[in-house]
C-alpha cells in the first residue's frame, strides 16, 4: 500500500503581499525532519525557487535524507487558481502583518491537480506539525537543544498504519471541539444545511484514498468561489472545511479532539483534572501509536 504526503514551506511570506508567520524556517525544517520518520511515506514538498536550493542542503546534504523519499517542486504561490478573485478582496496591509497566507492554506486542496494518482493513499500535512507546541515533553527529542523543539516520537510507522486504518473508505479530517472550548467563527451561516459550529475542523493533515480526493476538492474549491464571489470574504481554508464536514458528514472520518494542550505546555492554573475529562491533540497522536492485534 503506497502514501504521499503533500506539504509546503514558505518560511519568508510575513510582511509581504501573502501574508505568514515570521521567524519559521528552522521550525518548518525540523517539523517536517521529524515527519519524515513516517518511513513508509513519500513526501512532497512544494516551496518557492527562493528556498528550494537551501532546501534541498539541509535535508539532503546536512541530514542525509533520499531524495526519492522527499521531493521538493517549486510552485509560485503569486499564480494560484483563485488568484483574481482572492486579490479582488484582499486587504494587502492587513495582510503583510497577518500569520496566514491564504493562498497556501487554498493550495492544500489545489495541489491534487497535480497529481499522477499513483499512490493508493494521499495525505495533506502540514510541514511545521511536529512542535512543542502540541506534544508532550516524554515524545520529544533530547540530543539538540533547538531541535528537540520539533522533534517528536509520535510520527513513526506505527502511527502511519493507524491513520489509514481509521481513514478506511472516507475522507480522514481531524475536528476541534468548537462549544465547550470555542476557537473559531464560521462562514455566513446561510452557506450550512443546517447551521452548526460546535466542531471546528483544522487542516493540519487530513486524506484518504485516492479515489476519494477529486470529490472533496471540487467541493472545496465550489465552496470558496462562492462564497468569494457572495459575499466579498475571503475565508480561511479550515472554515471551509468546517462547512464542507456539516453538509457532507456522509464523507468523512472525523477524528476529534477537545483542546490544543498537554499538561506540559498548558497554563499552570488550569487542573490536572482537565487534562483526564478532555481530549487534547496530543492524545489523537498517542492513540494513533496504539498497537492493534
Amino acid at each position: 500500500m503506497s502514501v504521499k504526503f503533500i506539504t509546503s514551506i514558505y518560511s519568508d511570506l510575513h510582511g509581504t503581499e501573502f501574508g505568514g508567520r515570521p521567524g519559521r524556517l528552522g521550525h518548518y525544517r525540523n517539523s517536517l525532519l521529524s515527519l519524515l520518520k513516517m518511513t513508509d511515506a513519500d513526501f512532497l514538498c512544494y516551496t518557492s525557487d527562493r528556498e528550494i536550493e537551501s532546501l534541498k542542503n539541509f535535508f539532503y546534504n546536512e541530514n542525509s535524507v533520499s531524495s526519492e523519499k522527499l521531493k521538493f517542486q517549486v510552485y509560485d504561490i503569486g499564480n494560484t487558481k483563485f488568484k483574481d478573485l482572492i486579490n479582488q478582496y484582499k486587504n494587502i496591509e492587513q495582510t503583510k502583518q497577518g500569520d496566514r497566507c491564504i493562498e497556501v492554506q487554498y493550495s492544500k486542496f489545489h495541489f491534487w491537480w497535480n497529481e499522477d494518482k499513483s499512490y493508493d493513499y494521499y495525505y495533506w500535512i502540514d510541514a511545521g506539525l511536529s512542535h512543542c507546541g502540541l506534544f508532550a515533553n516524554k515524545y520529544l527529542g533530547k540530543d539538540n537543544y533547538y531541535r528537540q523543539m520539533f522533534e517528536c516520537s509520535l510520527f513513526n510507522n506505527q502511527m502511519l498504519s493507524n491513520l489509514i486504518k481509521k481513514t478506511g473508505d472516507k475522507f480522514l479530517i481531524l475536528g476541534k471541539d468548537n462549544q465547550r472550548h470555542f476557537w473559531s467563527g464560521t462562514v455566513n451561516p446561510k452557506w450550512y444545511n443546517q447551521y452548526d459550529s460546535s466542531i471546528h475542523v483544522v487542516g493540519g493533515i487530513f486524506g484518504g484514498h485516492r479515489d476519494k480526493w477529486e470529490n472533496i476538492v471540487n467541493l472545496f474549491e465550489g465552496y470558496v468561489k462562492n462564497i468569494i464571489e457572495e459575499d466579498k470574504t475571503i475565508p480561511h481554508e479550515e472554515n471551509v472545511m468546517s462547512l464542507m464536514y456539516f453538509n457532507n458528514q456522509e464523507l468523512f472520518e472525523i477524528l476529534k479532539f477537545d483542546h490544543w494542550w498537554c499538561r506540559d505546555n498548558a497554563p499552570r492554573e488550569i487542573p490536572d483534572s482537565f487534562f483526564l475529562n478532555y481530549t487534547s491533540f496530543n492524545k489523537l497522536f498517542e492513540e494513533l501509536n496504539e498497537i492493534y492485534e
